[in-house]
C-alpha cells in the first residue's frame, strides 16, 4: 500500500502469489468436490434401513432424537420424512440434526462415514480405537526394550 493515500500500488505482489504461487482460480481448481447431498441422503436412508432391521422404526428414532433436543427444536415425523424423502433436494437433512440422529440410531455411523469419506478421513469405533492404542503401546514397549538392551550393551552387560 502507498503510505500517502492507503491505496494498492501496481508493484505490490499479489498475496496469493506469495503463498505458493496460487491465485484464487487455482484454489478453486484444487478444491475437492464436497457436494455430498445425494450421498448423505443415501447414507441416512441406509442407516434407517439398518435400524429398521433391528426393530427401530422411524417413530422411535424421532422420539429418541427429541430426547436429545431442547423443546423448541423438537422435530415431527412430517419434518423428518421431508428431510429423508426422494424429493428432499430443496430441504436437505440439517447438519445440526446429525448427532441426534446418529445417537438415536444407536451408533449406526453411515451418515457420518459419508461425510468423513468425502474429506478423505475414516471413522473408527471404540473397539478400533482401543486396538490402535494397544498397538501403539506395544510399539512403545518394544522401542523401550530395544533402547534398554542398547544401553546395557554400551555399559558392558
Amino acid at each position: 500500500m502507498d503510505k500517502n493515500n492507503n491505496s494498492f500500488t501496481s508493484d505490490q505482489p499479489d498475496l496469493f502469489q506469495q503463498v505458493g504461487g496460487m491465485t484464487p482460480t487455482h484454489l478453486s481448481d484444487n478444491a475437492p468436490d464436497l457436494d455430498i447431498r445425494l450421498e448423505l441422503l443415501a447414507g441416512i436412508k441406509e442407516a434407517l434401513r439398518q435400524a429398521a432391521r433391528h426393530g427401530l422404526g422411524r417413530e422411535r428414532i424421532i422420539d429418541r432424537m427429541n430426547l436429545c433436543l431442547p423443546d423448541e427444536s423438537q422435530i415431527t415425523k412430517r419434518q423428518f420424512d421431508g428431510w429423508t424423502a426422494k424429493s428432499s433436494e430443496d430441504r436437505p437433512f440439517p447438519a445440526e440434526m446429525l448427532p441426534p440422529l446418529i445417537w438415536a440410531l444407536r451408533g449406526v455411523l453411515t451418515p457420518l462415514e459419508v461425510i468423513t469419506k468425502a474429506l478423505g478421513l475414516h471413522v473408527i469405533d471404540e473397539q478400533e480405537a482401543l486396538a490402535k492404542q494397544l498397538g501403539e503401546t506395544i510399539l512403545t514397549k518394544t522401542q523401550i526394550a530395544q533402547q534398554e538392551r542398547f544401553l546395557r550393551n554400551k555399559l558392558g552387560g
